[in-house]
């Protein structure tokens, strides 16, 4: 017969608490804001990451192009982003608003303004030219 060992209440909680120590060490930096426990009456609220910029960009493709060059499609001529002067406020408010005199459609209701947020910074950081960026 095989002897089990029994486990005391001491050695489970040690156990639970390096358990615990080792999944808040894992993968995540050093002063993430992973939960606030101020918010939602003293509950702790995770704020998981959201989708990427570059997913975002798959509704502007069709006009835009996949690098962000625009020029003559399916869904009309849409502005080289590459070259974008725009700043970060006027792309916010011309995603969520769109220019309906050009052909650009509103994107409030279809993504929300984190999701506006980060498409325009998508457009700034990865799609706009090297030498552009500075400005």
């Amino acid at each position: 017969m095989t002897k089990m060992k029994t486990l005391t209440g001491k050695t489970i909680a040690a156990s639970l608490i390096a358990l615990a120590a080792l999944s808040f060490s894992i993968g995540v930096p050093m002063g993430t804001p992973v939960a606030h426990a101020e918010e939602n009456g003293g509950r702790p609220t995770i704020k998981v990451p959201r989708i990427s910029g570059r997913d975002l960009f798959q509704k502007c493709v069709l006009c835009h192009k996949y690098d962000g060059r625009g020029g003559h499609s399916e869904g009309g001529a849409g502005a080289d982003l590459r070259q974008t002067t725009l700043t970060r406020a006027q792309l916010i408010i011309i995603i969520k608003y769109g220019r309906q005199a050009k052909g650009m459609p509103p994107f409030q209701g279809i993504y929300d303004d984190e999701k506006i947020e980060t498409l325009a910074d998508f457009i700034l950081e990865d799609l706009r030219l090297p030498e552009l960026k500075g400005e």
